[in-house]
Protein backbone atom coordinates (compact mmCIF):
# COMPACT_ATOMS: atom_id res chain seq x y z
CA UNK A 1 0.00 0.00 0.00
CA UNK A 2 1.63 3.27 -0.91
CA UNK A 3 0.81 5.32 1.99
CA UNK A 4 1.39 9.30 1.89
CA UNK A 5 4.35 11.33 2.41
CA UNK A 6 3.92 13.15 5.99
CA UNK A 7 5.08 16.11 7.71
CA UNK A 8 5.08 18.02 11.13
CA UNK A 9 3.08 20.95 11.66
CA UNK A 10 3.05 22.75 14.55
CA UNK A 11 -0.30 24.94 15.92
CA UNK A 12 0.84 28.13 17.60
CA UNK A 13 -1.06 28.27 20.89
CA UNK A 14 -0.07 31.35 22.82
CA UNK A 15 1.89 31.54 25.64
CA UNK A 16 1.16 32.95 28.83
CA UNK A 17 4.07 34.18 31.62
CA UNK A 18 1.66 32.93 34.19
CA UNK A 19 2.52 33.40 38.17
CA UNK A 20 3.80 30.74 40.04
CA UNK A 21 0.49 28.30 41.42
CA UNK A 22 1.05 29.16 45.00
CA UNK A 23 0.92 32.80 45.06
CA UNK A 24 -1.96 32.19 42.00
CA UNK A 25 -4.15 30.22 44.74
CA UNK A 26 -3.62 31.61 47.75
CA UNK A 27 -4.15 35.31 45.98
CA UNK A 28 -7.39 34.01 44.73
CA UNK A 29 -8.63 32.13 48.05
CA UNK A 30 -7.56 35.95 49.96
CA UNK A 31 -9.61 37.66 47.75
CA UNK A 32 -12.86 35.92 47.93
CA UNK A 33 -12.85 35.13 51.81
CA UNK A 34 -13.30 31.44 50.92
CA UNK A 35 -12.15 30.48 54.23
CA UNK A 36 -13.27 32.79 56.44
CA UNK A 37 -16.06 30.28 57.81
CA UNK A 38 -13.58 27.67 58.86
CA UNK A 39 -13.44 27.32 62.71
CA UNK A 40 -10.44 26.15 64.64
CA UNK A 41 -10.91 22.31 64.62
CA UNK A 42 -12.91 22.02 61.67
CA UNK A 43 -12.74 19.02 59.06
CA UNK A 44 -12.53 20.18 55.77
CA UNK A 45 -13.16 17.91 52.47
CA UNK A 46 -10.88 18.50 49.70
CA UNK A 47 -12.07 16.70 46.89
CA UNK A 48 -8.86 15.11 44.08
CA UNK A 49 -10.04 13.80 41.16
CA UNK A 50 -8.67 11.09 38.50
CA UNK A 51 -7.63 13.39 36.13
CA UNK A 52 -4.20 14.08 34.83
CA UNK A 53 -4.45 18.16 35.33
CA UNK A 54 -1.05 19.54 35.18
CA UNK A 55 -0.11 21.23 38.17
CA UNK A 56 -3.06 19.70 40.58
CA UNK A 57 -0.80 18.83 43.07
CA UNK A 58 0.55 22.28 43.42
CA UNK A 59 -3.07 23.48 43.77
CA UNK A 60 -4.10 20.79 46.43
CA UNK A 61 -0.69 21.41 48.41
CA UNK A 62 -2.01 25.29 48.70
CA UNK A 63 -5.18 24.13 49.47
CA UNK A 64 -4.23 22.51 52.32
CA UNK A 65 -1.90 24.64 53.47
CA UNK A 66 -4.07 27.25 53.53
CA UNK A 67 -6.81 25.49 55.57
CA UNK A 68 -4.47 24.60 57.76
CA UNK A 69 -3.36 28.38 58.78
CA UNK A 70 -7.53 28.95 58.78
CA UNK A 71 -7.31 26.34 61.68
CA UNK A 72 -9.18 24.03 60.06
CA UNK A 73 -7.85 20.28 59.67
CA UNK A 74 -7.65 19.43 55.81
CA UNK A 75 -7.99 15.94 53.94
CA UNK A 76 -8.07 15.22 50.94
CA UNK A 77 -10.89 12.64 49.62
CA UNK A 78 -10.96 10.72 46.30
CA UNK A 79 -13.52 12.41 43.63
CA UNK A 80 -14.14 10.00 40.65
CA UNK A 81 -17.60 8.27 40.80
CA UNK A 82 -16.84 4.73 39.42
CA UNK A 83 -12.86 5.18 38.55
CA UNK A 84 -9.89 2.77 40.24
CA UNK A 85 -12.96 0.27 39.86
CA UNK A 86 -15.33 2.37 42.60
CA UNK A 87 -13.53 1.06 45.29
CA UNK A 88 -11.91 2.83 48.22
CA UNK A 89 -8.58 1.21 47.42
CA UNK A 90 -8.47 1.54 43.43
CA UNK A 91 -9.51 5.06 43.56
CA UNK A 92 -6.45 5.64 46.20
CA UNK A 93 -4.28 3.54 43.60
CA UNK A 94 -5.54 6.01 40.78
CA UNK A 95 -4.63 9.39 42.93
CA UNK A 96 -0.91 8.00 43.63
CA UNK A 97 -0.96 6.86 40.18
CA UNK A 98 -1.30 10.85 39.32
CA UNK A 99 1.37 11.88 42.25
CA UNK A 100 -1.44 12.12 44.85
CA UNK A 101 -0.64 10.97 48.28
CA UNK A 102 -0.54 11.77 51.42
CA UNK A 103 3.20 12.68 51.62
CA UNK A 104 3.30 14.79 48.14
CA UNK A 105 0.05 16.28 49.14
CA UNK A 106 0.49 17.12 53.33
CA UNK A 107 -2.85 15.87 54.15
CA UNK A 108 -4.38 12.48 54.57
CA UNK A 109 -6.55 11.08 51.92
CA UNK A 110 -9.92 9.50 53.09
CA UNK A 111 -9.37 5.57 53.38
CA UNK A 112 -13.14 4.62 53.52
CA UNK A 113 -15.91 4.43 51.34
CA UNK A 114 -19.70 4.64 53.03
CA UNK A 115 -22.69 5.83 50.52
CA UNK A 116 -25.60 6.98 52.19
CA UNK A 117 -28.70 8.29 50.77
CA UNK A 118 -29.57 11.85 51.82
CA UNK A 119 -32.55 13.19 50.18
CA UNK A 120 -35.25 12.06 47.25
CA UNK A 121 -35.83 14.18 43.59
CA UNK A 122 -38.46 13.84 41.14
CA UNK A 123 -40.56 11.82 43.74
CA UNK A 124 -38.08 8.56 43.64
CA UNK A 125 -34.46 9.26 42.45
CA UNK A 126 -32.23 9.01 45.50
CA UNK A 127 -29.29 11.35 46.01
CA UNK A 128 -25.99 9.60 47.42
CA UNK A 129 -23.37 11.09 49.27
CA UNK A 130 -20.61 9.89 51.03
CA UNK A 131 -20.44 9.35 55.03
CA UNK A 132 -17.23 11.35 55.07
CA UNK A 133 -18.84 14.29 52.80
CA UNK A 134 -22.03 14.53 54.91
CA UNK A 135 -20.05 14.60 58.12
CA UNK A 136 -17.41 16.96 56.93
CA UNK A 137 -17.24 20.60 58.04
CA UNK A 138 -16.95 22.27 54.93
CA UNK A 139 -16.21 21.10 51.64
CA UNK A 140 -14.27 22.47 49.00
CA UNK A 141 -14.11 21.52 45.44
CA UNK A 142 -11.48 21.80 43.50
CA UNK A 143 -11.25 20.77 39.86
CA UNK A 144 -10.89 21.95 36.12
CA UNK A 145 -13.98 23.83 33.97
CA UNK A 146 -13.75 22.36 30.53
CA UNK A 147 -16.34 21.05 28.40
CA UNK A 148 -17.97 17.15 28.93
CA UNK A 149 -16.89 14.43 26.63
CA UNK A 150 -20.69 13.02 27.01
CA UNK A 151 -23.57 16.47 26.41
CA UNK A 152 -23.21 20.10 25.25
CA UNK A 153 -24.75 22.34 27.90
CA UNK A 154 -24.28 25.63 29.47
CA UNK A 155 -22.26 23.97 32.42
CA UNK A 156 -20.53 20.73 31.48
CA UNK A 157 -17.27 19.50 33.46
CA UNK A 158 -16.69 21.37 36.33
CA UNK A 159 -18.13 22.17 39.91
CA UNK A 160 -21.66 20.56 39.40
CA UNK A 161 -20.67 17.55 38.19
CA UNK A 162 -17.45 17.07 40.28
CA UNK A 163 -19.94 16.99 43.31
CA UNK A 164 -22.63 14.79 41.81
CA UNK A 165 -19.96 12.55 40.83
CA UNK A 166 -17.09 12.66 42.99
CA UNK A 167 -19.39 12.73 45.83
CA UNK A 168 -21.22 10.42 45.89
CA UNK A 169 -18.72 7.92 44.74
CA UNK A 170 -20.16 4.71 42.39
CA UNK A 171 -23.83 4.59 43.36
CA UNK A 172 -23.89 8.55 42.65
CA UNK A 173 -22.12 8.53 39.27
CA UNK A 174 -24.51 5.26 38.34
CA UNK A 175 -27.83 7.30 39.51
CA UNK A 176 -26.64 10.50 37.75
CA UNK A 177 -25.93 8.82 34.50
CA UNK A 178 -29.24 6.68 34.47
CA UNK A 179 -31.17 10.02 35.44
CA UNK A 180 -29.27 11.49 32.53
CA UNK A 181 -31.06 9.07 30.15
CA UNK A 182 -34.37 10.31 31.23
CA UNK A 183 -33.97 13.62 31.42
CA UNK A 184 -30.27 14.38 30.12
CA UNK A 185 -26.72 14.86 31.29
CA UNK A 186 -27.74 18.71 31.19
CA UNK A 187 -30.35 18.26 33.56
CA UNK A 188 -29.65 15.54 36.19
CA UNK A 189 -26.15 16.97 36.86
CA UNK A 190 -28.53 20.59 38.16
CA UNK A 191 -31.64 18.52 40.06
CA UNK A 192 -28.43 16.51 41.78
CA UNK A 193 -26.34 18.97 42.46
CA UNK A 194 -29.26 21.22 43.62
CA UNK A 195 -29.95 18.54 46.68
CA UNK A 196 -26.03 18.26 47.31
CA UNK A 197 -25.37 22.28 47.91
CA UNK A 198 -28.67 22.26 49.92
CA UNK A 199 -27.79 19.33 52.44
CA UNK A 200 -24.11 19.72 52.79
CA UNK A 201 -22.24 21.67 53.95
CA UNK A 202 -20.32 23.49 51.02
CA UNK A 203 -17.74 26.31 51.13
CA UNK A 204 -17.00 26.63 47.63
CA UNK A 205 -15.13 25.71 44.83
CA UNK A 206 -11.50 26.49 43.42
CA UNK A 207 -11.98 26.19 39.63
CA UNK A 208 -9.30 26.17 37.47
CA UNK A 209 -8.48 26.78 33.84
CA UNK A 210 -6.07 26.09 31.60
CA UNK A 211 -4.68 26.98 28.20
CA UNK A 212 -4.01 25.67 24.83
CA UNK A 213 -1.16 23.46 25.56
CA UNK A 214 -3.09 22.15 29.08
CA UNK A 215 -1.08 24.68 31.42
CA UNK A 216 -2.71 25.95 34.52
CA UNK A 217 -3.65 29.36 32.91
CA UNK A 218 -5.51 30.87 36.12
CA UNK A 219 -7.51 29.71 38.91
CA UNK A 220 -10.92 31.03 40.31
CA UNK A 221 -12.60 30.71 43.89
CA UNK A 222 -15.62 30.75 43.92
CA UNK A 223 -18.18 30.72 47.35
CA UNK A 224 -20.70 27.57 46.96
CA UNK A 225 -23.62 30.55 46.78
CA UNK A 226 -22.34 31.64 43.58
CA UNK A 227 -20.94 28.33 41.40
CA UNK A 228 -24.27 28.66 39.71
CA UNK A 229 -24.01 31.71 38.19
CA UNK A 230 -20.87 31.50 37.41
CA UNK A 231 -19.74 28.22 36.16
CA UNK A 232 -21.32 28.87 32.85
CA UNK A 233 -19.47 31.48 32.48
CA UNK A 234 -15.99 30.23 33.07
CA UNK A 235 -17.00 27.12 30.56
CA UNK A 236 -17.30 30.34 27.88
CA UNK A 237 -14.04 31.57 28.58
CA UNK A 238 -12.54 27.97 29.07
CA UNK A 239 -13.61 26.91 25.27
CA UNK A 240 -11.73 30.00 24.01
CA UNK A 241 -8.62 28.73 25.53
CA UNK A 242 -9.27 24.53 24.62
CA UNK A 243 -6.86 23.00 22.08
CA UNK A 244 -8.66 21.35 19.31
CA UNK A 245 -7.75 19.51 15.40
CA UNK A 246 -7.22 22.56 13.15
CA UNK A 247 -8.76 20.37 10.89
CA UNK A 248 -12.63 19.82 10.12
CA UNK A 249 -12.08 16.89 8.01
CA UNK A 250 -9.79 13.79 8.42
CA UNK A 251 -9.90 10.75 6.79
CA UNK A 252 -7.98 8.86 9.33
CA UNK A 253 -6.74 9.84 12.98
CA UNK A 254 -3.96 8.08 14.40
CA UNK A 255 -3.98 8.47 18.19
CA UNK A 256 -0.98 6.91 20.14
CA UNK A 257 -2.85 6.51 23.33
CA UNK A 258 -5.81 6.58 25.40
CA UNK A 259 -6.65 7.33 29.26
CA UNK A 260 -8.61 8.15 31.91
CA UNK A 261 -5.82 11.24 33.00
CA UNK A 262 -6.43 11.94 29.33
CA UNK A 263 -9.63 12.19 29.11
CA UNK A 264 -12.73 10.65 30.74
CA UNK A 265 -13.23 8.57 27.56
CA UNK A 266 -10.11 8.43 27.30
CA UNK A 267 -9.96 10.19 24.41
CA UNK A 268 -11.55 13.33 24.47
CA UNK A 269 -14.78 13.72 22.63
CA UNK A 270 -15.00 17.12 21.36
CA UNK A 271 -11.62 16.82 19.93
CA UNK A 272 -12.43 13.66 17.81
CA UNK A 273 -15.71 14.42 16.92
CA UNK A 274 -17.84 11.48 17.91
CA UNK A 275 -19.70 11.69 21.38
CA UNK A 276 -21.26 8.67 20.59
CA UNK A 277 -24.10 8.67 23.19
CA UNK A 278 -27.80 7.53 22.35
CA UNK A 279 -29.48 10.07 24.35
CA UNK A 280 -27.10 13.21 23.20
CA UNK A 281 -26.50 15.33 20.85
CA UNK A 282 -23.77 14.43 18.41
CA UNK A 283 -21.06 16.64 17.51
CA UNK A 284 -21.40 18.21 14.47
CA UNK A 285 -17.53 18.74 14.09
CA UNK A 286 -14.75 17.92 13.25
CA UNK A 287 -15.46 14.79 10.87
CA UNK A 288 -13.42 11.69 10.98
CA UNK A 289 -13.99 8.88 8.80
CA UNK A 290 -11.56 6.43 10.74
CA UNK A 291 -10.32 6.46 14.19
CA UNK A 292 -7.06 4.59 15.24
CA UNK A 293 -6.02 3.85 18.91
CA UNK A 294 -2.49 2.33 18.99
CA UNK A 295 -2.29 2.07 23.19
CA UNK A 296 -3.72 2.35 26.26
CA UNK A 297 -1.88 4.73 28.44
CA UNK A 298 0.31 3.10 32.13
CA UNK A 299 -1.55 5.99 34.00
CA UNK A 300 -5.11 4.55 33.16
CA UNK A 301 -4.42 1.60 35.12
CA UNK A 302 -6.23 -0.53 32.60
CA UNK A 303 -9.69 1.34 32.09
CA UNK A 304 -9.91 1.15 28.77
CA UNK A 305 -13.26 3.46 28.61
CA UNK A 306 -13.51 5.26 25.21
CA UNK A 307 -11.80 2.40 23.08
CA UNK A 308 -15.27 1.86 21.86
CA UNK A 309 -14.89 5.33 19.92
CA UNK A 310 -11.95 4.37 17.64
CA UNK A 311 -12.66 1.83 14.69
CA UNK A 312 -9.29 0.33 14.82
CA UNK A 313 -6.88 -0.72 17.71
CA UNK A 314 -3.34 -2.92 18.35
CA UNK A 315 -3.57 -6.48 20.40
CA UNK A 316 -1.14 -4.57 22.93
CA UNK A 317 -3.67 -2.28 23.53
CA UNK A 318 -6.44 -4.48 24.30
CA UNK A 319 -4.30 -6.64 26.40
CA UNK A 320 -3.73 -4.21 28.67
CA UNK A 321 -7.44 -3.93 29.67
CA UNK A 322 -8.86 -4.51 32.92
CA UNK A 323 -12.30 -5.81 31.74
CA UNK A 324 -13.51 -5.25 35.45
CA UNK A 325 -12.38 -1.71 35.59
CA UNK A 326 -13.56 -0.71 32.50
CA UNK A 327 -17.07 -2.56 32.90
CA UNK A 328 -17.40 -0.92 36.04
CA UNK A 329 -16.95 2.55 34.30
CA UNK A 330 -18.86 2.44 30.80
CA UNK A 331 -22.40 0.59 33.43
CA UNK A 332 -21.68 3.72 35.98
CA UNK A 333 -21.72 5.82 33.01
CA UNK A 334 -24.81 4.33 31.10
CA UNK A 335 -22.64 4.26 28.29
CA UNK A 336 -21.62 0.52 27.19
CA UNK A 337 -20.58 1.99 23.34
CA UNK A 338 -17.65 3.45 25.17
CA UNK A 339 -16.44 -0.10 26.18
CA UNK A 340 -16.38 -1.29 22.96
CA UNK A 341 -13.48 -3.51 21.27
CA UNK A 342 -12.50 -2.11 18.14
CA UNK A 343 -11.13 -4.55 15.17
CA UNK A 344 -7.22 -5.44 16.91
CA UNK A 345 -4.45 -6.32 14.80
CA UNK A 346 -0.98 -7.16 15.62
CA UNK A 347 0.85 -4.65 14.11
CA UNK A 348 0.06 -0.60 13.73
CA UNK A 349 0.69 -1.09 10.20
CA UNK A 350 -1.99 -3.63 9.68
CA UNK A 351 -4.08 -1.33 11.70
CA UNK A 352 -3.81 1.73 9.62
CA UNK A 353 -3.96 -0.55 6.45
CA UNK A 354 -7.09 -1.32 7.38
CA UNK A 355 -7.87 1.92 7.94
CA UNK A 356 -6.87 3.16 4.25
CA UNK A 357 -9.16 0.04 3.10
CA UNK A 358 -11.89 1.56 4.52
CA UNK A 359 -12.29 5.57 3.64
CA UNK A 360 -13.41 4.92 -0.07
CA UNK A 361 -11.31 5.31 -3.29
CA UNK A 362 -8.20 7.53 -2.19
CA UNK A 363 -4.77 8.67 -4.05
CA UNK A 364 -1.64 9.76 -1.19
CA UNK A 365 -1.42 12.96 -2.47
CA UNK A 366 -4.97 13.86 -1.86
CA UNK A 367 -5.38 11.88 1.46
CA UNK A 368 -5.99 13.69 4.77
CA UNK A 369 -4.88 11.90 7.61
CA UNK A 370 -3.30 12.84 11.09
CA UNK A 371 -0.90 11.61 13.63
CA UNK A 372 -1.33 12.78 17.34
CA UNK A 373 0.10 11.71 20.89
CA UNK A 374 -3.05 11.99 22.55
CA UNK A 375 -6.54 14.37 22.78
CA UNK A 376 -4.70 17.15 24.81
CA UNK A 377 -1.61 17.26 23.36
CA UNK A 378 -2.11 18.90 20.03
CA UNK A 379 0.84 21.81 19.74
CA UNK A 380 2.49 18.71 17.53
CA UNK A 381 1.03 17.05 14.60
CA UNK A 382 2.11 14.47 11.86
CA UNK A 383 0.18 15.10 8.83
CA UNK A 384 0.15 13.84 5.60
CA UNK A 385 1.19 16.02 2.96
CA UNK A 386 -2.45 17.22 1.49
CA UNK A 387 -3.14 18.46 4.88
CA UNK A 388 0.68 19.71 5.21
CA UNK A 389 -0.01 21.69 1.80
CA UNK A 390 -3.54 22.84 2.60
CA UNK A 391 -2.05 24.94 6.18
CA UNK A 392 1.29 26.37 4.38
CA UNK A 393 -0.50 29.81 5.06
CA UNK A 394 -2.03 29.29 7.81
CA UNK A 395 -0.40 32.07 10.38
CA UNK A 396 -1.65 30.27 13.64
CA UNK A 397 0.50 27.03 12.14
CA UNK A 398 4.07 26.16 11.45
CA UNK A 399 5.00 23.95 8.71
CA UNK A 400 7.75 22.79 6.24
CA UNK A 401 8.02 22.46 2.33
CA UNK A 402 8.08 19.38 0.51
CA UNK A 403 11.39 18.57 0.99
CA UNK A 404 11.21 17.40 4.34
CA UNK A 405 8.37 15.36 4.40
CA UNK A 406 8.85 11.49 5.29
CA UNK A 407 7.61 7.88 5.30
CA UNK A 408 5.88 6.51 8.57
CA UNK A 409 9.09 4.94 10.70
CA UNK A 410 7.58 1.54 10.84
CA UNK A 411 10.29 -0.71 12.73
CA UNK A 412 10.30 -4.06 11.66
CA UNK A 413 7.56 -5.20 13.26
CA UNK A 414 5.21 -3.01 11.69
CA UNK A 415 5.14 -0.92 14.42
CA UNK A 416 5.26 3.12 14.84
CA UNK A 417 7.26 4.77 17.81
CA UNK A 418 5.36 7.24 19.42
CA UNK A 419 5.13 10.76 18.32
CA UNK A 420 6.39 12.42 21.56
CA UNK A 421 9.85 10.00 20.85
CA UNK A 422 9.74 10.85 17.24
CA UNK A 423 9.53 14.56 17.34
CA UNK A 424 12.53 14.38 20.13
CA UNK A 425 14.96 12.50 17.87
CA UNK A 426 13.90 14.47 14.76
CA UNK A 427 16.18 16.42 13.41
CA UNK A 428 14.48 18.86 12.61
CA UNK A 429 12.25 19.04 16.11
CA UNK A 430 14.02 21.86 18.15
CA UNK A 431 12.05 21.26 21.38
CA UNK A 432 8.54 21.18 22.61
CA UNK A 433 8.49 24.76 23.84
CA UNK A 434 8.33 26.27 19.80
CA UNK A 435 11.22 27.47 19.15
CA UNK A 436 11.56 27.61 15.48
CA UNK A 437 13.12 25.46 13.26
CA UNK A 438 16.19 26.57 11.03
CA UNK A 439 14.79 26.70 7.62
CA UNK A 440 18.62 26.24 6.63
CA UNK A 441 19.21 22.74 8.10
CA UNK A 442 19.99 19.92 5.83
CA UNK A 443 16.58 18.91 4.42
CA UNK A 444 17.94 15.28 3.62
CA UNK A 445 18.47 15.01 7.72
CA UNK A 446 14.71 15.29 8.20
CA UNK A 447 13.85 12.36 5.62
CA UNK A 448 12.80 9.68 7.77
CA UNK A 449 12.63 6.09 5.62
CA UNK A 450 10.45 3.70 6.86
CA UNK A 451 12.03 0.22 7.16
CA UNK A 452 10.85 -2.82 5.05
Amino acid sequence: MKYPKFGLIRQKFEKGNYPDVFRMVRSELERSNLLARIRKGDRVLITAGSRGIESMNEVLRTCVAAVREAGGEPFLYPAMGSHGKGTAEGQIEVLSHLGITDASIGAPIHPGLQVVEIDRILDSVPVYADRAAVDADHILIVNRIKEHTEYIGDTESGILKMAVVGLGRQPGAETMHRLAVNISYFKAIHVIAGSLFKNLRMLGAVALLEDHSNRLRRVEAIPAGEVLAREPQLLQESKIYKPKLPFEELDILLIDEIGKEISGTGMDTKVVGRIMNVYEKECESPRITRIVVRDLSEKSGGNATGIGLADYTTRKAVEKIDFNATMTNCVSAAAPEKGRIPLAFESDREAIDAAFRTIGIWTSDRVRAAWISDTKSLEWLAVSSALAEAVRNEPRIESYDGERLFDLPYDSAGNLPTLKSFLQSHPGHANHQGQRHSPQQNSEELTVKSEE
